[in-house]
Formats: structure tokens, C-alpha cells, sequence
């Protein structure tokens, strides 16, 4: 049998003991909160990076496409224009070939 002050003395150990174990509980739960706040910065930020990075590529490729439509434009333009002078310079030739004709 345990005396009085033996009793107490058990009863007041195991409180202190746990409230250290509750503490260190309570330690450990706020460093892993601490590391996944952490941890999901750092994810958050590397998602961040790679949105900002493939929207440069996105916009560097569609004003490269654009500008590759351009060109395509403009050299149909050049060659629309050519063969408007062509056909024009054909027709004045016929056109005065014929004047001399009827002459």
C-alpha cells in the first residue's frame, strides 16, 4: 500500500507529466502547421513561376504566329500587286497594239 504523500506525490507527477506531454503535443502541432504554411508558399510561388513563364511563351508564340500571318499577308499583297501590273501592262500593250491596228 502507497502513503498519502506517496499517492500525492504519483498524482502530481503524472499531471506534470501530462501537461509536458500535452505541451509537446501542442509544440508539434504548430511546427507541422508551421512547416505545411511553408511547404504550400513554396508550391503556391513554383505554380506562380510556371503560370507566369508559359504565358510568355503563349504570348512570344501567338505574336510570332502573328507576325508570320503578316508576312504571308504581305508578300500575297506584293504578288496580288505584281500580277495587277503584269495583267494592266498586258492590257495597255493589247490596247495600243490595236489603237495602231485600227489607225
Amino acid at each position: 500500500q502507497m502513503s498519502l504523500l506517496e499517492y500525492i506525490a504519483a498524482v502530481r507527477i503524472q499531471a506534470r507529466w501530462r501537461s509536458h506531454s500535452a505541451q509537446m503535443s501542442l509544440l508539434e502541432y504548430i511546427a507541422a502547421t508551421r512547416i505545411q504554411a511553408q511547404w504550400r508558399c513554396f508550391v503556391a510561388q513554383e505554380r506562380y513561376l510556371i503560370y507566369t513563364l508559359v504565358t510568355k511563351i503563349q504570348a512570344r508564340w501567338r505574336c510570332h504566329a502573328a507576325e508570320q500571318q503578316y508576312l504571308i499577308y504581305k508578300s500575297a499583297a506584293k504578288i496580288q500587286a505584281h500580277w495587277r501590273g503584269f495583267v494592266s501592262q498586258e492590257q495597255y500593250l493589247i490596247y495600243t497594239l490595236v489603237k495602231k491596228i485600227r489607225a
